[in-house]
Protein backbone atom coordinates (compact mmCIF):
# COMPACT_ATOMS: atom_id res chain seq x y z
CA UNK A 1 0.00 0.00 0.00
CA UNK A 2 1.73 3.46 -0.90
CA UNK A 3 1.35 6.29 1.13
CA UNK A 4 -1.68 8.31 -1.19
CA UNK A 5 -3.74 4.47 -0.72
CA UNK A 6 -3.14 5.53 3.31
CA UNK A 7 -4.44 9.27 3.27
CA UNK A 8 -7.78 9.94 3.14
CA UNK A 9 -10.06 9.86 0.39
CA UNK A 10 -13.40 11.43 -0.65
CA UNK A 11 -15.68 9.96 -4.14
CA UNK A 12 -18.63 12.46 -5.09
CA UNK A 13 -21.33 9.82 -7.05
CA UNK A 14 -24.57 11.30 -8.52
CA UNK A 15 -27.05 9.16 -6.67
CA UNK A 16 -31.42 8.46 -6.78
CA UNK A 17 -31.52 9.49 -10.60
CA UNK A 18 -29.87 12.61 -10.18
CA UNK A 19 -31.99 13.42 -6.75
CA UNK A 20 -29.06 13.10 -4.36
CA UNK A 21 -25.24 13.48 -4.43
CA UNK A 22 -23.51 10.99 -2.50
CA UNK A 23 -19.78 12.28 -1.14
CA UNK A 24 -17.98 8.71 0.29
CA UNK A 25 -15.56 9.68 2.50
CA UNK A 26 -12.10 7.49 3.92
CA UNK A 27 -9.05 8.00 6.21
CA UNK A 28 -8.02 9.82 8.71
CA UNK A 29 -9.52 13.65 8.89
CA UNK A 30 -7.31 16.03 10.99
CA UNK A 31 -5.07 19.29 9.77
CA UNK A 32 -2.54 17.74 7.64
CA UNK A 33 -5.67 16.38 5.27
CA UNK A 34 -8.61 18.44 5.70
CA UNK A 35 -8.39 19.79 2.80
CA UNK A 36 -9.14 16.60 1.18
CA UNK A 37 -12.53 16.96 3.02
CA UNK A 38 -13.71 20.09 1.59
CA UNK A 39 -13.11 19.73 -1.75
CA UNK A 40 -14.90 16.41 -1.93
CA UNK A 41 -17.76 18.75 0.40
CA UNK A 42 -17.15 21.10 -2.05
CA UNK A 43 -17.82 18.97 -5.36
CA UNK A 44 -20.62 17.35 -3.34
CA UNK A 45 -22.38 20.99 -3.10
CA UNK A 46 -21.53 22.37 -6.47
CA UNK A 47 -22.81 19.26 -8.04
CA UNK A 48 -26.18 19.14 -5.52
CA UNK A 49 -26.60 22.69 -6.40
CA UNK A 50 -26.05 22.82 -10.25
CA UNK A 51 -28.27 19.59 -10.72
CA UNK A 52 -30.86 20.71 -8.39
CA UNK A 53 -30.18 17.50 -5.56
CA UNK A 54 -32.44 17.96 -2.78
CA UNK A 55 -30.04 15.41 -1.12
CA UNK A 56 -25.99 15.75 -0.40
CA UNK A 57 -25.20 12.42 1.93
CA UNK A 58 -21.80 12.40 3.33
CA UNK A 59 -21.16 8.93 3.98
CA UNK A 60 -18.09 8.45 6.60
CA UNK A 61 -18.56 4.83 7.14
CA UNK A 62 -14.81 4.59 5.89
CA UNK A 63 -13.34 7.45 8.35
CA UNK A 64 -11.10 6.37 11.27
CA UNK A 65 -10.58 9.22 13.30
CA UNK A 66 -12.66 13.12 12.67
CA UNK A 67 -10.76 15.90 14.39
CA UNK A 68 -12.15 18.87 15.56
CA UNK A 69 -11.55 20.59 12.07
CA UNK A 70 -13.44 18.01 10.19
CA UNK A 71 -16.81 18.90 12.32
CA UNK A 72 -15.91 22.41 11.45
CA UNK A 73 -16.25 21.17 7.74
CA UNK A 74 -19.27 19.55 8.03
CA UNK A 75 -20.85 22.54 9.57
CA UNK A 76 -19.46 24.52 6.90
CA UNK A 77 -21.22 21.85 4.23
CA UNK A 78 -24.05 21.85 6.24
CA UNK A 79 -24.49 25.90 6.32
CA UNK A 80 -23.98 26.23 2.81
CA UNK A 81 -26.47 23.09 1.56
CA UNK A 82 -28.79 25.04 3.62
CA UNK A 83 -28.39 28.71 1.84
CA UNK A 84 -28.13 26.15 -1.59
CA UNK A 85 -32.04 24.63 -0.98
CA UNK A 86 -30.06 21.17 -0.23
CA UNK A 87 -30.73 19.24 3.14
CA UNK A 88 -27.41 17.26 4.31
CA UNK A 89 -27.09 14.30 5.83
CA UNK A 90 -24.51 12.30 7.58
CA UNK A 91 -24.21 8.39 6.91
CA UNK A 92 -22.80 6.74 9.57
CA UNK A 93 -23.43 3.00 11.72
CA UNK A 94 -24.93 3.91 15.08
CA UNK A 95 -21.78 2.02 16.85
CA UNK A 96 -19.09 3.63 14.91
CA UNK A 97 -16.94 5.81 17.29
CA UNK A 98 -17.88 9.04 14.82
CA UNK A 99 -21.95 8.43 16.05
CA UNK A 100 -20.25 8.97 19.70
CA UNK A 101 -18.46 11.79 18.88
CA UNK A 102 -21.58 13.58 17.23
CA UNK A 103 -23.90 13.01 20.10
CA UNK A 104 -20.83 14.42 22.52
CA UNK A 105 -20.63 17.67 20.34
CA UNK A 106 -24.15 17.99 20.11
CA UNK A 107 -23.91 17.96 16.39
CA UNK A 108 -27.03 15.85 16.06
CA UNK A 109 -29.05 18.92 17.32
CA UNK A 110 -27.70 20.45 14.07
CA UNK A 111 -26.99 17.93 11.52
CA UNK A 112 -29.18 15.22 10.69
CA UNK A 113 -27.42 11.53 10.80
CA UNK A 114 -28.75 8.58 9.32
CA UNK A 115 -27.16 4.87 9.51
CA UNK A 116 -27.00 3.86 5.98
CA UNK A 117 -27.44 5.34 2.51
CA UNK A 118 -30.35 3.50 2.09
CA UNK A 119 -31.81 5.33 4.86
CA UNK A 120 -30.57 8.81 4.18
CA UNK A 121 -32.23 8.64 0.75
CA UNK A 122 -35.40 8.17 1.85
CA UNK A 123 -35.38 11.94 2.44
CA UNK A 124 -35.03 12.65 -1.24
CA UNK A 125 -38.51 13.88 -1.88
CA UNK A 126 -40.45 11.83 -4.52
CA UNK A 127 -41.51 13.53 -8.19
CA UNK A 128 -44.88 12.72 -8.34
CA UNK A 129 -45.99 10.41 -11.84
Amino acid sequence: MTAQEKGPWTRVETAAEGQAVLVKVGGDIDQGTIATLDEGLDEGLARAKDGAAALLAVDLHEVGMLASVGLSSLIRAHNQAREDGVELVVVVDSDHQLTRLLWTTALTRILTVATSVGEALTRVPRNPA
